[in-house]
């Protein structure tokens, strides 16, 4: 099958996408609410899930692995979830503007899966959940630079949209110091030249060796525990208790940005999965149970620099403020806490993740299999209900060791396993894919007869 037969299947099967795409981009930029939501020739337009499916606006049915790029664990509408948004809806569903008796409930659930979080607040998505703890640390410590990972994607605010591509100039750049571009216009120079350091992933010496050099302008270093810039990096050779060594040494905030592994590979997320804790932690995607929400938190000492040190007018509280601003209309919607509060509970429930996993390594290791009875390279990467593929990788250990990744299979791939009811996940070659607790053992059978399929037409080709 040729890419354009492949491509051209999909517009056969999904004409009213197309139509929604030539209407909507007219109004709305490029068609889509977001740019990772855009592919060529259109992205699909959907209606509904439910469970492990999802169906677009041609009444096309397809097995879930977006999960809501993330966000849904349970299914899609758990009846459960449901009943619980119901009735904080019936009740009084919008937003109050005042604390609310919903809260603690919440940071209760929240501070038994995460122990490190001793002291919480709300906000509205991992974006902003980024962009506060990295202002807590810096408010904290008293300097202005952060440090990010090379690869490492942190939400769309200015100063972690950087060393996220290379230029042709750079791809030949010393790996273990890693230059720092901004990703994309719009973001000022002084940003990427004086206020970002930029460490490589899985490697703790240079890291170190990094840090140690500006220790006295660095606040924080924000770390993925897993890694989802790049498809999914999984730390090795103990690289996050080693970086936690060393910034604890250095009296530099460690930030996890826990968005995508919170409550997905373990309920404490990279936490609990390698045995490290943070001094802050960015929670969202499912902590909002599919509604938006992100959950802050961290040391008491550190946290508590967001309460005012002062009391008194504003213009008296504006003069002797010391405090980081931490504010947000929206902060702890009752809706998306009754979604999220109830999302936590179930997953805390016996059994859960032991299931996820169960049916995670049948499904990552019958891709790898597949793989390999085809003498097709590549390699697969995953940890508990999240992993991606990596056609003609050997390794996939850190982010440079991606760029070798074939872009056209993974198209074909793609495209293939959706004409045929599959729909992969973020459709990117650089990103990953979800299973959720509503897949079952025979929707697992029925991707990976699926993908032999693709593979055999991949194979073909050559």
């Amino acid at each position: 099958m040729s890419n354009e037969r492949y491509i051209e299947e999909y517009m056969k099967k999904t004409p009213r996408s197309r139509e929604f795409y030539e209407k909507a981009a007219r109004k709305l930029a490029g068609g889509a609410e977001s740019n990772i939501r855009l592919f060529k020739p259109y992205p699909l337009y959907l209606t509904h899930g439910r469970g492990q499916y999802i169906y677009d606006v041609d009444g096309n049915e397809y097995i879930d692995m977006i999960s809501g790029m993330g966000a849904i664990i349970l299914g899609h509408n758990d009846p459960e979830v449901r009943a619980a948004v119901i009735e904080r809806v019936t009740k009084g569903g919008d937003v109050l503007g005042c604390p609310t008796d919903q809260s603690m409930h919440y940071i209760e659930l929240v501070q038994k899966a995460f122990p490190s979080m001793e002291l919480c607040r709300f906000s509205n998505s991992g974006t902003e959940a980024t962009m506060n703890l990295i202002r807590i640390a810096r408010a904290y410590t008293g300097k202005d630079c952060i440090a990010k990972a090379e690869g490492a994607y942190h939400g769309g605010h200015d100063y972690v949209l950087h060393a996220l591509h290379l230029t042709d100039n750079e791809l030949n750049s010393d790996p273990k110091r890693p230059p720092c571009l901004p990703y994309g216009s719009g973001i000022p120079k002084v940003v990427t030249e004086q206020l970002i350091k930029v460490i490589p992933y899985n490697d703790a010496e240079a890291t170190a060796e990094i840090l140690e050099k500006d220790q006295d302008k660095i606040a924080c270093l924000i770390l993925e525990p897993v890694m989802g810039g790049g498809g999914l990096i999984i730390p090795t050779d103990d690289f996050l208790t080693k970086v936690r060594k060393i910034t604890e040494k250095l009296g530099i905030v460690l930030i996890f940005d826990e968005v995508l592994t919170g409550f997905r590979i373990a309920y404490g997320g990279g936490q609990e999965r390698f045995g490290v804790n943070a001094d802050l932690t960015a929670l969202s995607k499912i902590a909002g149970g599919g509604f938006q929400m992100a959950c802050i938190g961290g040391k008491r000492e550190v946290m508590e620099t967001i309460l005012p040190k002062v009391q008194g007018t504003a213009a008296e509280v504006s003069a002797g403020m010391r405090n980081a601003v931490q504010v947000g209309t929206y902060n702890g919607h009752p809706t998306s806490l009754a979604a999220g509060g109830k999302t936590i509970e179930i997953l805390g429930r016996s059994g859960t993740y032991e299931y996820l996993n169960k049916i995670s390594d049948m499904l990552w290791g019958g891709l790898k299999d597949l793989l390999d009875d085809k003498k097709i390279v590549g390699s697969v990467n995953y940890i508990g209900p999240l992993g991606t593929i990596y056609f003609d990788c050997i390794s996939a250990n850190t982010w440079r060791e991606t760029f070798c990744l074939n872009e056209a299979k993974w198209t074909h791939f793609f495209f293939g396993m959706m004409n045929r009811g599959v729909y992969l996940g973020i459709p990117h070659c650089d990103e990953r894919f979800f299973l959720n607790k509503a897949h079952t053992e025979e929707d697992i059978q029925k991707i990976l007869d699926t993908a032999d399929e693709v593979l055999d037409e991949i194979k073909r080709e050559g």
